[in-house]
């Protein structure tokens, strides 16, 4: 150590007050400039002219947007069941080009079968 130097004794009983005070001061000014800054934004980016209701407000929409689950619909139960007997049942498709449907299980056996791992 050199000699003749000795550092000055802490002073714990004093805060720096003055620090403490800027600090404090400035925080409100940067806070109020912030506040006043984003203020000023959205008063300049208000649309001149307000949005007016949709077109389509009340009508049904199209996708899944806001629209029931299936499990829900009143209609789901009679759709099965309607799906359920076209696969086993013949009809067609599309009478003008002669194209027909077929039970399911009787397709599925014709397919394996001309793949030759069917019965």
């Amino acid at each position: 150590m050199s000699e003749g130097f000795t550092p000055p004794p802490p002073q714990h009983d004093r805060l720096p007050s003055l620090r403490i005070l800027a600090v404090l001061v400035g925080w409100l000014v940067l806070t109020s400039l912030s506040v006043l800054g984003m203020r000023w934004w959205e008063a300049r980016n208000q649309p001149a002219v307000a949005a007016g209701t949709p077109a389509q407000f009340g009508e049904a929409e199209i996708a899944n947007v806001n629209q029931r689950p299936f499990a829900l619909e009143k209609e789901a139960p009679r759709l099965r069941a309607a799906q359920d007997s076209r696969l086993e049942r013949y009809g067609w498709v599309d009478r003008g080009a002669g194209v027909i449907h077929v039970p399911i299980e009787q397709a599925m056996d014709q397919v394996l079968a001309q793949e030759g791992r069917g019965p």
